[in-house]
C-alpha cells in the first residue's frame, strides 16, 4: 500500500514538473516572439528613416548642382537652402514644448546654465553654417559624382571623432568601410581633367575637394559634438531635447 502510493505521490510530481516546465517553454516561446516582433518593428523604422535620409541627400545634392548649372552664383545662397527645411518642425517642437512644460518645470534644477546652453547652441550653430557653406562651394566646383563620393568619406570622420568624445569602439566593419571610402576619396585628386564636366580649373577644383572633405569632417564633428552635449551637458536624451537642439543652433 505505501508503495502504492508513492508511486502516485511521484507520478503526481512528475506531471506538476512536466506541467511547469511546459508553461516555461510558452513563457519563454511568448518573450522571444515578442522580442522577434520588436526587432522586426525597429528595422523597418530604420529602413524607413534610412529611405528619407538618402534620398533626401540625393534630391539635396542634384538641385543644388542644378542651381549652379542654371547660373546661380550666390555660394551662400546654397547654404541657406540645405538649411530652409527646418521649419517644418516648428509645429511639432510647440505642440511638444506645450505638452512637456509640466515635466520641464520638474527637471528645471538638473538643466545646465543658460550661458553653457547658449555656448553650445552657438557653437553647434557655426558648425552648420560653416559645413553648409563648404558644401556649397565644393557643389559647385565639382561634378556630383565626385563630390557625393567624398561626402562619403564622412564616416571615417565620423567614426574618428566618435572613437574621443563618444567612446565609440572600431569594429571591423567599420574599419573595412574606412579604408575603402578613404581609399576612393583619395584617388579623386588623380582623375583626368576629361571626367571634370563641370570645366572648372584646377585651383577651383582643387578649392572643391578641400571644402567637400573640410565639411565632411566638420559634419563628422558636429554629430559627436552632438551627442556629446546630450550625454554630458544636457544629461537627457529625448526627442524634444534633439529637436530643441536642431531648432535653436539652426
Amino acid at each position: 500500500m505505501a508503495e502504492a502510493q508513492d508511486l502516485q505521490i511521484n507520478i503526481m510530481a512528475q506531471e506538476a514538473l512536466d506541467a511547469n516546465s511546459t508553461g516555461q517553454i510558452n513563457v519563454s516561446n511568448g518573450a522571444e516572439t515578442q522580442h522577434q516582433r520588436r526587432n522586426y518593428k525597429f528595422w523597418f523604422r530604420m529602413s524607413i528613416y534610412a529611405f528619407f535620409l538618402l534620398s533626401g541627400q540625393a534630391y539635396a545634392t542634384l538641385l543644388g548642382r542644378l542651381y549652379f548649372d542654371k547660373g546661380g552664383k550666390s555660394k551662400w545662397m546654397g547654404a541657406v537652402v540645405q538649411l530652409i527645411g527646418f521649419p517644418i518642425l516648428l509645429p511639432y517642437y510647440i505642440t511638444s514644448a506645450y505638452k512637456n512644460s509640466a515635466a520641464a518645470n520638474r527637471i528645471r534644477s538638473t538643466q545646465p546654465s543658460t550661458l553653457i546652453l547658449v555656448s553650445v547652441y552657438v557653437l553647434l550653430g557655426l558648425l552648420v553654417a560653416g559645413n553648409t557653406y563648404m558644401y556649397s562651394v565644393g557643389l559647385q566646383y565639382l561634378p556630383v559624382s565626385t563630390y557625393s563620393l567624398i561626402c562619403a568619406s564622412q564616416l571615417a570622420f565620423n567614426a574618428f571623432f566618435a572613437y574621443f568624445l563618444n567612446s565609440q569602439k572600431f569594429t571591423p566593419y567599420i574599419i573595412n568601410s574606412l579604408v575603402l571610402l578613404t581609399i576612393s576619396s583619395i584617388l579623386l585628386v588623380f582623375q583626368s581633367d576629361a571626367t571634370n564636366t563641370s570645366q572648372v580649373s584646377k585651383a577651383k577644383y582643387a578649392i572643391g575637394f578641400i571644402c567637400t572633405v573640410g565639411a565632411s569632417g566638420g559634419f563628422g564633428l558636429l554629430l559627436s559634438l552632438t551627442q556629446f552635449a546630450i550625454q554630458h551637458i544636457l544629461k537627457r536624451q529625448t526627442l524634444s531635447v534633439i529637436i530643441d537642439m536642431t531648432v535653436i543652433s539652426h
